[in-house]
């Protein structure tokens, strides 16, 4: 079975917005606190919120979560990536 498939709708799966956040470094301090702190609260997964834009902060948010310890594996979708803890 997908892992991504219960995550994909989920009505009440945990967000992390982060489009709007102009500064790349705030906005992966703000990722990497609140996947910490949804994690620890016992979520297996969250989508965070990047936006289309440019691409940039997309690719900031997929590179912190390659290799993360508390991200078994993430999926991109259209403004917006799955990660599954």
């Amino acid at each position: 079975m997908d892992p991504f498939f219960a995550p994909s709708i989920d009505s009440n799966i945990a967000q992390i917005d982060l489009h709007g956040i102009a500064v790349i470094s705030q906005a992966i301090e703000k990722l990497e606190s609140e996947m910490y702190r949804l994690s620890m609260s016992g979520a297996s997964y969250c989508e965070v919120i990047h936006g289309i834009g440019s691409g940039k902060l997309e690719k900031a948010v997929h590179g912190t979560l390659k290799g993360h310890p508390l991200v078994r594996d993430f999926q991109s979708c259209v403004g917006r990536t799955l990660v599954l803890f």
